[in-house]
């Protein structure tokens, strides 16, 4: 990317992805949107082809990659389904997590979730605290050989078909950040309970809440010393940002394609409507934004490959990328008309998803909070 451009490995890595999800993928995607429930065996699919475990160890069935390339896999997924691409995510994540803990922990779960034989999900979020995660009131108290978990977590995203949950307590309450412990939690133990929540969009995602009532967790699966949890998190899931800005992008692109071939064969006073400037220009500003805005994902990106700072960028990522998604979805609705407001479209169910990327992963707000601290500095920070 130094050179703006994809090596020849990275352009051969989307050409094979890009075959997989035009094959694989985008039959039904539109059918599938709208169903409870991400198809096990299409994550089967994606496990077989290697997408669920790209960039993690080869002892666990990862597959060698960079950053960037994840980036290219998470574009074209969200090209064809804008749901699918958040799984690869979530278990990269969960192994990100669970690299600071045992070996043991790692060879029972990271092989099952390469595979696709095994969904995961992060538990962070709860009903009082979402940005800042250093409130969460989940406790975990220390029993002998098991921890004793209660507390709600929500807004988990797979939290309703997931098989266990990165899951993050507060195992010293006297404590802010230095208080939280992770943990892998299996989620058929006795005392959770997982309602779905009825969504605008995500809805084969399954956004859920997990509650916890006296759940009894073995210690073997604490993840890493107590109260080092929130420090093993943060920094780490930076490339989330940037995954979901080139989610939002992808959607967009997608529209924008369907929005120009509508534009060139709908006619309106005796010429396609391609031929208005109110039409062309906008279709122009959207295409110019969506890639300046991928520019600025993949230049991210390869600053994590390089092993340099990067969360500014991300920050960026996640605060521009959705805006300009959602903003040219919208518009790329409107181009068509209201045959596009139908269900029959896939363009509402894109702009319904996209909309979901604005709140994910912190909100605009936040990213701009994060975006002043890196330039000036905390002492500067708005209050």
């Amino acid at each position: 990317m130094a050179g703006f451009g994809f090596t020849e490995e990275q352009e051969m890595f989307r050409r094979e992805v890009r075959r997989f999800v035009q094959t694989e993928m985008s039959p039904g995607a539109a059918q599938r949107a709208k169903r409870e429930g991400y198809p096990k065996e299409l994550i089967k699919k994606m496990g077989d082809m290697g997408l669920l475990g790209l960039n993690l160890p080869a002892e666990y069935g990862g597959q060698p990659a960079d950053w960037v390339s994840v980036g290219i896999a998470m574009e074209e997924i969200a090209r064809v389904d804008t749901q699918a691409y958040h799984i690869p995510i979530q278990i990269i994540a969960a192994y990100l997590v669970l690299q600071q803990g045992s070996e043991e922990l790692r060879q029972e779960w990271m092989p099952a979730l390469i595979r696709g034989d095994k969904v995961p999900c992060l538990a962070i979020t709860e009903p009082d605290c979402g940005s800042d995660a250093a409130a969460l009131k989940t406790r975990a108290v220390r029993d002998g050989d098991f921890y004793i978990l209660n507390g709600e977590k929500t807004s988990i995203t797979l939290g309703s078909q997931a098989d266990m949950a990165v899951l993050f307590a507060k195992t010293d309450p006297t404590q802010k950040a230095r208080g939280i412990t992770s943990f892998v939690v299996p989620l058929n133990l006795p005392g959770i309970t997982r309602t779905r929540f009825t969504d605008t969009g995500w809805k084969a995602l399954g956004r859920s809440s997990i509650v916890m009532d006296d759940v009894r967790l073995p210690i073997r699966y604490r993840v890493g010393d107590e109260g080092k949890g929130f420090y093993m998190v943060m920094g780490q899931f930076d490339f989330i940002r940037v995954c979901l800005g080139l989610g939002a992008l992808a959607a967009a692109h997608t529209s924008l394609e369907e929005a120009i071939a509508y534009a060139k064969q709908r006619n309106a006073f005796g010429r396609p409507i391609a031929r208005f400037e109110a039409v062309s220009f906008k279709i122009a500003e959207h295409a110019t934004f969506i890639e300046a805005a991928r520019l600025l994902c993949y230049r991210t990106l390869w600053l994590k490959d390089q092993g340099l700072p990067h969360t500014k960028e991300s920050a960026m990522c996640k605060w521009l990328c959705p805006k300009i998604g959602v903003k040219a979805i919208h518009d790329s609705l409107l181009i068509h008309g209201h045959v596009a407001y139908s269900e029959e479209f896939p363009i509402e169910q894109r702009l319904r998803d996209t909309m979901g990327l604005e709140m994910a992963d912190g909100t605009a707000e936040i990213m701009k909070l994060i975006i002043s601290r890196e330039i000036m500095g905390r002492e500067f920070l708005p209050y």
